[in-house]
């Protein structure tokens, strides 16, 4: 019960949707085996230590407090009148590509409990897959590396995988500072600060040189085309590109991390014209909505009741329903009800 489930191909974002290597698998569990994932999920819990530079799946963390860690330190050493580097990983299908064997080992080596490590190894072993279009169906595939997006455990256990990516803290001159890593899940980052930029760069070109033994002991694929490099502040003659594998890192104007557009100024002006430019496509996703429900009758039966200390029902709902210019009631036509009840129905 615990290993069956319905796995969807959805297009990532930006992607051709006709290729098969722009689908990402969503496992659709049932709610039991959801329900008794979670038991070891809590007896996982009381047994890890999550680093703290992972903001995901962790209790009183989310996005938006790494994006503010993150804009926080840029801003504060541009104020401080030095540059900040920063580059923005991309590895490859990293849930998909979790090593089993490694994953048990990794728990083994953080004295997870015997009995949890076996029900681990039982929840990723013996599963297969097959592909369904439209009336035909393949044949089963045994599924020998990743853990399951949909799960509950995944990304307790993605987390516990990653758990060592490595930093300068052990290759540190008593008078350098470490770069400052930001983990979301499988979004990480690395950022460096100096006075000049081509230092800084020349710091996170050491970290990226320590990536490569880390990547293949963990059987992890770095897309390098799509890491993207970004400098802040203005420079008149950019630092030598970054290098990964062997491969340029290109430096870029702005990035995008979490979902949010960064510029090179810390603006966020191109965010807020993306932001802009969302809420009006919603807006004219919901007019004839909007103009369907205005051009039925008023019911009889809605009345404005009103609960002492409340506001009336109607009043909740004129925050959704905007009024035409020439439907919008003159201030003196109009009586809402006060905090206390005033004006309601007796």
């Amino acid at each position: 019960m615990l290993e069956d489930g319905t796995r969807h191909r959805h297009p990532e974002s930006g992607q051709r949707s006709r290729l098969a290597s722009s689908q990402r698998p969503i496992t659709l569990l049932s709610h039991i085996a959801k329900l008794f994932e979670r038991v070891p999920l809590r007896r996982l819990l009381r047994h890890l230590t999550p680093r703290q530079e992972q903001f995901g799946f962790r209790s009183g963390h989310s996005t938006t407090l790494q994006l503010a860690r993150v804009l926080h330190h840029m801003a504060v050493e541009h104020n401080r009148g030095r540059r900040t580097v920063g580059v923005f990983l991309d590895i490859g299908k990293a849930f998909d590509r979790v090593w089993h064997s490694g994953l048990l080992y990794r728990l083994i080596k953080n004295r997870i409990p015997p009995a949890l490590v076996r029900t681990v190894a039982s929840f990723l072993k013996d599963r297969d897959f097959y592909v369904t279009v439209e009336d035909a169906t393949s044949d089963p595939r045994p599924i020998r590396a990743g853990v399951p997006q949909g799960s509950c455990l995944s990304p307790c256990l993605y987390a516990v995988y990653t758990d060592d990516i490595p930093t300068l803290t052990d290759q540190l001159q008593h008078w350098e500072e470490d770069v400052v890593l930001a983990l979301y899940a499988d979004d990480s980052g690395y950022l460096a600060s100096s006075r000049r930029a081509d230092l800084a760069a020349a710091k996170l070109q050491r970290v990226l040189d320590l990536l490569p033994d880390w990547l293949d002991r963990w059987r992890f694929a770095m897309n390098v085309t799509k890491t993207a490099a970004l400098l802040t502040g203005q420079q008149r003659a950019m630092p030598a590109k970054l290098r990964l594998r062997g491969q340029e890192v290109e430096w870029q104007t702005r990035v995008r991390y979490l979902g949010v557009q960064i510029d090179r100024y810390m603006r966020m002006a191109v965010q807020v014209e993306h932001v802009i430019h969302q809420s009006r496509a919603a807006r004219s996703m919901l007019r004839p909505v909007l103009r369907s429900h205005r051009s039925e009758p008023k019911s009889p039966y809605i009345k404005a009741t009103s609960v002492p200390g409340s506001r009336t029902q109607l009043q909740h709902g004129t925050h959704f329903v905007p009024f035409h210019k020439e439907e919008d009631p003159s201030p003196a036509e109009h009586h809402p009800t006060d905090d206390r009840g005033a004006g309601g129905m007796s």
